[in-house]
């Protein structure tokens, strides 16, 4: 379904409403394991996609209420030089980077709307005081607030703060090899991570979690960290690799998080990149109706740009799109992290 609709002035066309329809019916009929399930779940679903097919939300008709997540890359640049990223190569100049007023109005403006904010790099925490800004406005609206880290610039001071906030902190390690380390992050940084992931456990205790890349450099290596976050008492997830310009290799035997007849949920999340670009999954280019992203919330309201037709267009198309970004953790919102 498509996460904005259009005003009674210019209602969609009949053939529209069908392809819609059909569009939101046919993955979940898929998704029905007991035949005697089939009819009543068909029946209920037809009665939801009615009532936000029409129904006019006071913030212009998005699609349910706490349906999506906000992901704020807050900056490209970062204190490390990881080979499994490629995003610390272009870090954005200062004259390309919104002033942290206009993401908190757009929070603001979202804010009904959204189970969930969520920041990462580049290495956020090169603008802390920024990401404690945005912790302390999601926390003022009750969403969840994840933040992404390296774990190199943790600070007591920042844990004391963002604790008292009860917001989650993601600390990413592919390797607990102190003679890895090096190779796998760029730089000796090793002591302090491990110094800083155990400081983090105790400001933030279920509030930590860790989370770990696999790729053919780094499977073998899994195992291990999740011994080390056993012992530690901490949460650890994996994301299959991705390549977003980095220089590791796809796993070969790792199964995928998602089949293909699955919708893309990325379509129900709002990004913005570093100078206030908008778009809707990281991998948004691939889609050829999304070049160009669907504006800047520096220069637009930013529920004007998703209330225009082209937004529209892209979430539908993403509905059936089966790019290898689907298999990132954002296509199953609300599971991973909670």
């Amino acid at each position: 379904m498509s996460l904005i609709y259009r005003r009674r002035a210019n209602q969609p066309s009949f053939t529209h409403v069908i392809n819609d329809y059909f569009g939101e019916i046919k993955p979940f009929s898929k998704r029905i394991g007991k035949w005697y399930f089939y009819i009543p779940l068909i029946i209920m679903k037809t009665i939801e996609w009615s009532i936000y097919r029409w129904y006019k939300t006071p913030i212009r008709r998005f699609y349910g209420v706490k349906g999506n997540e906000l992901i704020y890359m807050i900056t490209k640049r970062c204190n490390e030089k990881c080979p499994k990223c490629g995003i610390w190569k272009t870090p954005e100049p200062d004259n390309e980077h919104i002033d942290i007023s206009i993401f908190l109005n757009c929070l603001k403006m979202l804010n009904e709307n959204l189970y969930q904010v969520t920041i990462t790099g580049g290495e956020p925490l090169l603008l802390a005081e920024d990401v404690l800004k945005i912790a302390e406005e999601s926390r003022k609206h009750e969403i969840l607030l994840l933040t992404f880290t390296n774990g190199v610039l943790i600070t007591e001071d920042f844990l004391k703060r963002y604790a008292a906030l009860n917001h989650k902190l993601v600390i990413s390690i592919d390797t607990i090899d102190e003679s890895k380390w090096t190779d796998f992050r760029g730089k000796a940084t090793f002591e302090k991570v491990m110094e800083n992931i155990k400081l983090s456990k105790q400001y933030l205790g279920r509030n930590l979690q860790i989370q770990s890349v696999i790729a053919s450099e780094s499977e073998k290596e899994i195992d291990s960290i999740q011994s080390f976050c056993k012992d530690l008492v901490v949460l650890h997830t994996t994301q299959r690799y991705l390549d977003f310009g980095g220089v590791w290799n796809n796993p070969i035997n790792t199964p995928k998080t998602t089949s293909n007849d699955v919708a893309c949920a990325a379509r129900k999340n709002i990004i913005i990149y570093p100078n206030g670009d908008v778009v809707k999954c990281f991998d948004h280019r691939r889609i050829l109706r999304a070049k160009e992203p669907l504006g800047n919330i520096e220069k637009e309201d930013i529920i004007q740009i998703l209330c225009k037709k082209r937004a529209t267009e892209v979430s539908k198309i993403m509905k059936t799109c089966n790019f290898p970004c689907k298999e990132m953790a954002c296509n199953v919102p609300e599971i991973i992290y909670n």
